[in-house]
């Protein structure tokens, strides 16, 4: 050792007793779970994967001397091992000092009622159950005084949970998610509890205002049961709840107004119920992510709705409110959702201060006026969805300022003018629907060139002009839609990237179809249905292996329709000179 340098201290070690014990328990592992990757090579257990040692104080009358006191196990985690085997449990129960157990994903039964018999149960405070297939209803944990955190999600547990948690009165966290459970929700549980998991099992009835007794919970959550009737309003009982997951149940009546005044209150989910009141003004005093969506909820938007500093999320989709849009928008809202209402009017320019808006969808109500050139200042949005409203007037030019929009959704409204030039520079754009709308003009070239269009539907609009050619070097459509336009000249080459949708008809299209259209081996649907095509149809069309429907409906087709397998559906009707071949 050179000068000077100072000896590395040495890890501790365990005493003879538990070292011997966990030995054991390795041989154990690797004779009854040959497959587990539990890394146990190094001499000393305290090194070995998910052990966790301790050395406890010197006692005060120690002084400094004598021998340091040996270490023990304080934390073991065996998840994912695929045990089975209970003669590992025998070796487990000799680890008294033991206050964190792991064994989520293996396969014990009746697994609580093992551990309680023994010493172990008396001194743990976190188990984790979870994933642990226990197949039956809630096990006994009498044996466990000092438990804090118990975690038994996705375990495959049955039947009602009623007193088997009385005997747990440190118990801070619980998590039954993910399993059968039925019967009413259980109470009888510590009063220390800070956070409730009881989401996706079978729990029904009201919610019981004996919950409302857990002051101390900041985390409930009931979401995805088969909750009924109103919500209790007692929430000012719960002063340090930050998180309420209430979604996809039967719950109904009114919002609790109690939750407008829970400053703690941070998130709150109570979408998919069938809530039918008005919503409570204030609510989004403190929330900072409120999901309201797929509810009944009516009456108009309180006008402080949207403006709270922390806002983050809002959704209201699909409900049944009215009137505008409150014209206050916070400058951190991140995601907006208000889709599938009945509200009017017109969308409020100060919509462009919410400037870290990434998720903007009003569709599906039956909104007015323009679209407005402040949502150029939005430059975060990826996804703007404005789609079947009664929007008029052209599009922006500011829209050019969006370049991160991934999805513009502008489709079923009113709009008119030549389709914007600007759309050319919005280099993320990977869906775009701009059908069913008054758009005329031709398509602008450079459109076919962003990098990562996928999807483009422009049907039902006033397009004129030739189909630019540049569609060829398009790199990933997969679905074209530029029906029912009034687009001429020929058909040009399409990339062979499309596999779902190329529909062209009622168009004024001319010439022969291509035979290249053969190339395109993944397509599903090709409608080239009402133009003035003609010529005979290309046998390379057989080429189309993923093909379920073609339709080539009143042209003027001629020749011999090719033959197609009986798992296309052809469409050939009102082509006059064309002659139906027999099917395979």
């Amino acid at each position: 050792m050179a000068a000077g340098a100072q000896p590395q201290p040495q890890p501790p070690r365990l005493s003879e007793a538990q070292e011997s014990t966990m030995r054991e328990l390795s041989a154990t592992v690797s004779a009854t779970a040959p497959w587990a990757s539990w890394n146990t090579t190094d001499p000393n257990p305290c090194l070995w994967s998910g052990v966790t040692c301790f050395v406890p104080p010197p006692p005060a009358s120690n002084n400094g001397s004598g021998s340091s006191a040996a270490a023990a196990v304080l934390r073991l985690s065996m998840s994912g091992f695929g045990l089975s085997d209970t003669s590992v449990l025998a070796a487990l129960c000799s680890l008294d000092t033991l206050e964190s157990l792991d064994l989520s994903r293996n396969r014990f039964a009746d697994l609580p009622r093992h551990l309680s018999s023994c010493s172990l149960g008396a001194g743990l405070r976190a188990l984790n159950l979870s994933y642990a297939q226990l197949a039956g209803p809630l096990g006994d944990f009498a044996g466990f005084r000092r438990l804090e955190v118990l975690d038994l999600s996705f375990s495959l547990l049955t039947g009602n949970v009623s007193k088997q948690l009385s005997s747990l009165p440190r118990l801070r966290v619980l998590n039954l998610s993910y399993n059968g459970l039925h019967g009413d929700l259980p109470t009888d549980m510590a009063i220390s509890l800070e956070e409730l998991v009881l989401s996706n099992n079978n729990f029904s009835g009201q919610i019981p205002t004996g919950l409302f007794r857990h002051g101390n919970l900041t985390l409930l959550d009931l979401s995805d049961n088969n909750l009924t009737g109103d919500v209790p309003d007692e929430f000012l009982k719960l002063p340090n709840l930050q998180t309420l997951l209430l979604a996809r149940n039967d719950l109904r009546g009114a919002i609790p107004g109690s939750l407008s005044s829970v400053t703690t209150l941070s998130r709150f989910a109570a979408g998919h119920n069938k809530f039918s009141s008005s919503i409570p003004s204030g609510i989004t005093k403190n929330v900072r992510v409120l999901d309201l969506s797929s509810n009944m909820l009516s009456g108009e938007i309180p006008s402080d709705m949207f403006s709270a500093p922390g806002l983050d999320t809002v959704d209201l989709t699909d409900n049944k409110l009215q009137g505008h849009i409150p014209p206050g928008f916070s400058r951190g809202l991140y995601r907006f959702r208000l889709g599938g209402n009945f509200l009017d009017g017109v969308i409020p320019g100060s919509i462009g201060d919410a400037s870290s808006l990434a998720y903007l969808e009003l569709d599906n109500n039956n909104f007015v006026g323009g679209i407005p050139w402040q949502l150029g200042k939005c430059s975060k949005l990826l996804l703007l969805n404005l789609a079947s409203n009664e929007l008029s007037g052209a599009v922006p030019v500011e829209i050019d300022k969006l370049g991160s929009l991934v999805v513009l959704k502008l489709q079923m409204n009113n709009l008119e003018g030549h389709i914007p030039i600007a759309l050319v520079g919005l280099v993320n754009l990977n869906e775009l629907d701009l059908s069913q709308n008054s758009f005329d003009g031709e398509i602008p070239h450079g459109i076919f060139q962003l990098p990562r269009l996928s999807n483009m539907y422009l049907h039902g609009n006033k397009i004129t002009g030739a189909i630019p050619a540049s569609v060829s070097s398009s790199q990933f459509l997969i679905e074209l839609d530029l029906g029912d336009n009034s687009l001429s000249g020929v058909i040009p080459t399409m990339p062979t990237t499309l596999s779902t949708v190329l529909n062209l008809s009622h168009n004024h299209l001319s010439g022969s179809i291509p035979s290249d259209i053969g190339s395109l081996l993944y397509l599903k649907v090709l409608d080239l249905s009402h133009n003035e095509l003609f010529g005979p149809v290309p046998s390379s069309l057989q080429g189309l292996l993923s093909l379920t429907r073609l339709v080539l409906s009143y042209n003027y087709l001629s020749g011999t329709l090719p033959k197609f397998p009986s798992s296309v559906a052809v469409h050939s009707m009102g082509n006059p000179d064309l002659t139906i071949g027999d099917p395979d």
